[in-house]
């Protein structure tokens, strides 16, 4: 049976405790803006799967793919766990905010429509190149469990939606209107991914060599010092943005394997639009990217990624001298990173800062489960 607090809803205990830390009025008007921007972000996402489906069904008509088992008189389907874009619905409400459009206080203002309807295009090119990237390391990593399809094989459904979601992110680019910034943007978080897959593959083979050697010996303690000193506690490189957050544990190789990512997502945005989105505001999004990429996704992945991936969480829980020092120091890391990103972010950025508590609830609910 799970705690009284794993009862409760994440997103409820979230607004609660940030109702319980602020007494500003507005966070009602942000709670309804954060609706509103959720419901813009599904409705591109379901746009862009349905171009990915039409390109899959032609595929299947031409002998490319398979109906999976039962599905034979269905169209092509593709659906995709999504989470990875909530930085973007967090820009969106930005944009929002920055435009005076915003419920309960945008009637009788004079609202920035023309940027909206601007910011709604570039979160929309944005989010598709989010998957593109999502879809390049789920390929990369022979990983295919986050999308559901009724065609098969599922390596090849991988192999054409991310051709189809990368043609639409060349015409972004290609545009007459797309500043050369936004491409930039796009390829230095490319470059910096494609050298942490390189790198991943020595990571493994010290996994391995962790399981290969007896508990105890020379060996073992030899690969304990190597993971703390070139996986946990690595030099950082190429994060200017965050001269005071490098000594966080794993910083380095989790800001190069998605941190960068997101830095330069927000950077595409700041080219597309002309806008300085602040330091601030990007600092708490990568650091609240990193809490969550351990807390949930290297939690959740856990039972398969424990002898195979060296991630934040295997680590703690290989390396520690019984299983509920490893959960306590997990949970110890993941509370420091969204601590840091919600004193990064401004004291009236409510939406940020709710959806950082909201990743923490949901991220104790997991790391609870580790323990069982």
């Amino acid at each position: 049976m799970g705690s009284v607090r794993s009862r409760i809803p994440a997103a409820a205990r979230a607004l609660a405790t940030h109702l319980a830390e602020t007494y500003d009025p507005r966070v009602v008007a942000m709670v309804l803006l954060r609706n509103e921007v959720e419901s813009e972000i599904e409705s591109m996402t379901e746009r862009l799967f349905l171009s990915v489906e039409r390109d899959l069904q032609r595929a299947r008509e031409a002998g490319e793919l398979d109906s999976a088992p039962g599905a034979a008189d269905e169209q092509a389907r593709f659906d995709y766990d999504t989470r990875l874009v909530l930085p973007a619905m967090l820009t969106l409400g930005r944009i929002h905010v920055e435009a005076g459009d915003v419920p309960l206080v945008r009637v009788g203002r004079d609202v920035d429509r023309e940027f909206v309807a601007r910011g709604r295009e570039t979160t929309r090119n944005v989010v598709r190149a989010l998957l593109d990237g999502d879809m390049r390391d789920a390929i990369n990593d022979d990983e295919y469990e986050d999308f559901e399809t009724n065609l098969r094989p599922r390596e090849r459904v991988a192999e054409l939606a991310q051709q189809s979601l990368q043609e639409g992110v060349e015409a972004w680019f290609d545009a007459d209107d797309t500043p050369d910034a936004v491409r930039a943007s796009y390829e230095h978080a490319v470059e910096l991914s494609e050298r942490h897959q390189d790198e991943d593959e020595a990571f493994r083979r010290l996994l391995e060599r962790f399981h290969d050697s007896a508990a105890g010996s020379e060996e073992r303690e030899a690969v304990v010092d190597a993971i703390r000193e070139e996986y946990k506690f690595a030099d950082a490189e190429d994060a200017d943005l965050f001269e005071e957050a490098t000594d966080l544990p794993y910083f380095a190789t989790q800001y190069a394997r998605v941190g960068v990512l997101y830095e330069d997502m927000l950077n595409m945005y700041e080219a597309d639009l002309g806008v300085e989105l602040g330091e601030g505001f990007k600092r708490a999004i990568v650091l609240m990217v990193l809490g969550a990429q351990i807390g949930l996704d290297d939690t959740d992945d856990y039972p398969e990624d424990r002898g195979t991936q060296l991630t934040p969480v295997t680590a703690e829980l290989n390396v520690a001298e019984n299983r509920a020092t490893g959960v306590a120091r997990i949970r110890r890391i993941v509370e420091a990173y969204l601590d840091r990103a919600d004193d990064c972010a401004a004291a009236d950025d409510h939406l940020t800062r709710i959806a950082i508590e909201y990743i923490r609830q949901q991220s104790l609910d997991r790391i609870e489960g580790l323990s069982a």
